[in-house]
Protein backbone atom coordinates (compact mmCIF):
# COMPACT_ATOMS: atom_id res chain seq x y z
CA UNK A 1 0.00 0.00 0.00
CA UNK A 2 1.40 3.37 -1.04
CA UNK A 3 1.58 6.02 1.62
CA UNK A 4 -0.51 9.17 1.23
CA UNK A 5 1.59 12.25 0.61
CA UNK A 6 0.81 15.87 -0.16
CA UNK A 7 2.80 16.82 -3.26
CA UNK A 8 3.61 20.38 -4.33
CA UNK A 9 5.61 21.24 -7.47
CA UNK A 10 7.27 24.66 -7.64
CA UNK A 11 9.04 26.26 -10.65
CA UNK A 12 12.52 27.35 -9.52
CA UNK A 13 14.52 28.36 -12.61
CA UNK A 14 17.59 30.40 -11.72
CA UNK A 15 18.38 28.69 -8.40
CA UNK A 16 21.90 27.32 -7.77
CA UNK A 17 22.86 23.98 -9.34
CA UNK A 18 22.56 20.75 -7.35
CA UNK A 19 25.32 18.14 -7.49
CA UNK A 20 24.67 14.42 -7.73
CA UNK A 21 26.34 11.22 -8.86
CA UNK A 22 25.43 9.33 -12.04
CA UNK A 23 27.21 6.05 -11.42
CA UNK A 24 30.81 7.04 -10.75
CA UNK A 25 30.49 10.41 -12.49
CA UNK A 26 29.63 13.63 -10.67
CA UNK A 27 27.04 15.80 -12.40
CA UNK A 28 25.28 19.13 -11.87
CA UNK A 29 21.53 19.64 -12.32
CA UNK A 30 20.28 23.15 -13.13
CA UNK A 31 16.95 23.30 -11.28
CA UNK A 32 13.80 23.88 -13.30
CA UNK A 33 11.27 22.48 -10.80
CA UNK A 34 11.26 21.17 -7.24
CA UNK A 35 8.62 18.66 -6.18
CA UNK A 36 8.10 18.61 -2.41
CA UNK A 37 6.42 15.66 -0.68
CA UNK A 38 4.85 16.09 2.77
CA UNK A 39 3.18 13.55 5.04
CA UNK A 40 -0.22 14.77 6.30
CA UNK A 41 -0.19 15.71 9.98
CA UNK A 42 3.60 15.96 10.14
CA UNK A 43 5.73 19.09 10.07
CA UNK A 44 8.57 18.99 7.57
CA UNK A 45 9.16 17.70 4.10
CA UNK A 46 9.64 13.94 3.54
CA UNK A 47 11.32 14.13 0.13
CA UNK A 48 12.36 16.78 -2.38
CA UNK A 49 12.98 16.15 -6.09
CA UNK A 50 15.02 18.76 -7.98
CA UNK A 51 14.57 18.31 -11.75
CA UNK A 52 16.22 20.08 -14.67
CA UNK A 53 18.84 19.87 -17.39
CA UNK A 54 22.11 18.33 -16.32
CA UNK A 55 25.78 18.62 -17.23
CA UNK A 56 29.08 17.08 -16.13
CA UNK A 57 30.50 18.64 -12.97
CA UNK A 58 33.95 18.78 -14.56
CA UNK A 59 34.35 21.08 -17.60
CA UNK A 60 35.39 19.36 -20.82
CA UNK A 61 33.70 16.04 -20.02
CA UNK A 62 30.93 14.91 -22.38
CA UNK A 63 28.27 12.33 -21.47
CA UNK A 64 25.88 10.77 -23.98
CA UNK A 65 22.69 11.11 -21.95
CA UNK A 66 20.42 13.96 -23.07
CA UNK A 67 17.40 15.28 -21.21
CA UNK A 68 16.57 16.17 -17.64
CA UNK A 69 17.67 14.46 -14.46
CA UNK A 70 16.28 14.48 -10.93
CA UNK A 71 18.26 14.83 -7.72
CA UNK A 72 16.46 13.24 -4.75
CA UNK A 73 16.76 14.42 -1.16
CA UNK A 74 15.21 12.40 1.69
CA UNK A 75 14.58 13.59 5.25
CA UNK A 76 16.13 10.48 6.80
CA UNK A 77 19.49 10.49 4.99
CA UNK A 78 22.66 12.25 6.11
CA UNK A 79 23.27 13.86 2.71
CA UNK A 80 23.07 17.63 3.17
CA UNK A 81 20.29 19.44 1.33
CA UNK A 82 21.02 22.76 -0.38
CA UNK A 83 19.82 25.56 1.91
CA UNK A 84 17.53 26.99 -0.78
CA UNK A 85 15.70 23.62 -1.06
CA UNK A 86 15.20 23.46 2.73
CA UNK A 87 13.95 27.07 2.77
CA UNK A 88 11.53 26.33 -0.08
CA UNK A 89 10.21 23.30 1.81
CA UNK A 90 9.50 25.48 4.86
CA UNK A 91 7.89 28.19 2.72
CA UNK A 92 5.52 25.73 1.02
CA UNK A 93 4.72 23.60 4.09
CA UNK A 94 0.99 22.84 3.73
CA UNK A 95 -1.34 23.75 6.55
CA UNK A 96 -2.49 20.51 8.12
CA UNK A 97 -5.11 20.31 10.83
CA UNK A 98 -3.68 19.97 14.30
CA UNK A 99 -3.86 16.50 15.73
CA UNK A 100 -6.14 16.52 18.77
CA UNK A 101 -5.07 14.05 21.47
CA UNK A 102 -7.78 11.68 22.69
CA UNK A 103 -9.68 12.86 25.77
Amino acid sequence: MAEDLITITVPVAGRPDCADWEGARKIKVSPRTVTLHYRPGRVGVVRAEVTGPWMPARPGIVYDRPGDMTVLYYDDTPEPWPAWVRNLAVEYQPCTPAVTPPQ
